[in-house]
């Protein structure tokens, strides 16, 4: 048996207590006092000094004393279903009675909500009729399944203020990360920068003052912190996609967004983009298709090992989604690593076209802006052939 200071402290991490009403709730108390043919019902909790009524039909208060409560008697006596017919041949609760405005007769019937974990008794769900009343064994029946439910909404509502804190909680904690990411790679940028200018001056200013030996290390630190400064760029790229709107839709034309990528690569002759579609427009954010399209495209020009680097840009439709394909005639990959690239901070040990690591944000970006559009992507890929990245988009 759960002794009062417990069953207070379990009633009390439910925090409900003096909360607004709910419809869930008033839908229980409608049905009772309907089945029961009853002008009261109520789903009370029982507080150290009172009975508070989370929903209600037939009264217009909110709480009363716990000394002149009906559903507190209850509870003590039995952990089961109570119904007293005769409620005014009842010596205890006839003197409840008298309290609250009975006079010769009077009806009371409550099953108690119990906590699912302890069994511990919250409160109860009660009708209360002003004559003497018997209840059949149907009608009791469904209102020890009312309670029921009841109980169950409790601990819905419960897990559910469980989760959001939690969610406040982890939300909280990604707003500091981010400022901290942001923060720790502006400042890391200034002198990253002077780093890598020093030693390009060093290198050009000093070439023949230098060992084979020393060169080789001038270049490594150059190296280092060209690779460092790629990854403090991309960790603020990635971050700022969390405070950019991308779920303001625009129609635009397509061979202008294929036009604008098409002009970062114009300089080199070996790279050749091209574009196919079967509609002229598309509406969603431009934002958003652009920084997936030059990622996907920076990615098959990066690892790719032909002479001539084509890379595929292929918009098509079904029924149901917009789809758009790029494909690269890249160096590919294993199907082991299909489901690892779009990780954050993930890559693949393998280095690009000019010697360096990739980063593991590029891709991890595309999928973060792909999940935040409400979109797929799925990639399909042959060692030395070629990677298709395909993004379907829901009409």
């Amino acid at each position: 048996m759960i002794n009062e200071e417990k069953r207070l402290e379990i009633l009390y991490q439910y925090d409900i207590l003096d909360k607004e009403a709910e419809a869930e709730f008033d839908n229980i108390t409608y049905l009772a006092s309907t089945l029961c043919n009853t002008p009261i019902s109520t789903i009370s909790l029982i507080d150290k000094y009172r009975q508070w009524y989370k929903s209600k039909i037939g009264l217009t208060l909110d709480e009363v004393p716990r000394e002149d409560s009906f559903c507190s008697l209850a509870i003590a006596r039995s952990a089961e279903t109570v119904v007293i017919e005769k409620l005014m041949e009842d010596a205890e609760f006839r003197k409840i009675g008298l309290i609250n405005g009975f006079t010769n007769e009077g009806f009371y019937a409550g099953v108690p909500i119990k906590d699912k974990d302890s069994g511990a008794i919250l409160g109860t769900l009660c009708v209360i009729d002003i004559v003497n009343k018997t209840l059949s064994d149907k009608q009791i029946k469904s209102l020890e399944i009312l309670a029921e439910q009841a109980a169950d909404l409790f601990e819905i509502r419960r897990k559910y203020d469980t989760l959001r804190g939690y969610n406040e909680h982890l939300f909280y904690k990604y707003s500091e990360l981010e400022k901290f990411a942001g923060v720790i790679s502006h400042d890391m940028k200034s002198p990253l920068n002077n780093i890598i200018s020093i030693i390009g001056l060093i290198k050009e200013n000093s070439d023949s003052q230098y060992r084979n030996e020393d060169k080789e290390y001038l270049n490594l630190i150059e190296e280092c912190s060209l690779q460092l400064k790629k990854y403090v760029d991309g960790v603020l790229s990635y971050y700022k996609l969390d405070n950019v709107d991308l779920t303001t839709k625009e129609e635009f034309g397509l061979s202008e967004v294929m036009e604008e990528i098409k002009s970062m690569f114009k300089m080199n002759p070996n790279i050749v983009i091209t574009f196919s579609s079967t509609y002229s427009s598309l509406k969603i954010s431009k934002y958003a298709l652009i920084q997936i399209l030059m990622n996907l495209v920076e990615n098959g020009i990066k690892y790719n090992n032909k002479e001539q680097i084509i890379i595929d840009v292929d918009f098509t439709e079904s029924s149901d989604y917009l789809i758009i394909k790029v494909t690269d005639n890249g160096i590919g990959m294993k199907s082991e690593h299909f489901n690892e690239i779009f990780d954050t901070f993930k890559n693949l040990n393998v280095r690009d076209k000019n010697g360096n690591y990739g980063t593991g944000l590029g891709l991890s970006s595309v999928k973060k802006i792909v999940d935040r559009i409400k979109g797929e992507i799925s990639v399909a890929s042959e060692v030395n052939k070629g990677t298709t990245f395909t993004l379907k988009l829901k009409k």
